[in-house]
């Protein structure tokens, strides 16, 4: 009766254990952590799957800076801190519906997401 209990508990402990850590493909749709010193775009998809080849506008009140998200969905800008930033979808790949919102953007380094819809 005694090893009936320890097998049990073992099963249970291993699908617990299995089952901890979510899913594979939400932790394969998180961006790399920021390092802090620059301005991330993020773009996903509806389902949070990152978006490669998005051109994303990165504009202060004076300039616009171009970039194009990799295979992350990751477009980086490395900007002075605390100016008024927006973000501009410029274009999109084949099947997603363009995106004419303005973003704003942090005052500090960080991430803005934009999650492209499909068409």
């Amino acid at each position: 009766m005694k090893r009936i209990t320890v097998l049990f508990v073992i099963a249970l402990s291993v699908l617990v254990l299995a089952g901890c850590g979510g899913s594979g493909a939400d932790s394969a749709s998180a961006a790399p952590e920021n390092p802090g010193n620059v301005y991330r775009v993020i773009t996903v998809d509806e389902s949070g799957a990152p978006v490669e080849g998005v051109a994303v506008q990165f504009c202060s009140a004076q300039m616009c800076l171009m970039g194009q998200t990799d295979a992350d969905g990751i477009a980086v800008f490395e900007q002075e801190e605390d100016s008024s930033y927006t973000v501009h979808v410029y274009k999109v790949p084949e099947g997603y519906a363009e995106d004419k919102t303005e973003y704003p953007v942090p005052e500090t380094y960080g991430d803005v997401t934009i999650t492209l819809k499909a068409e």
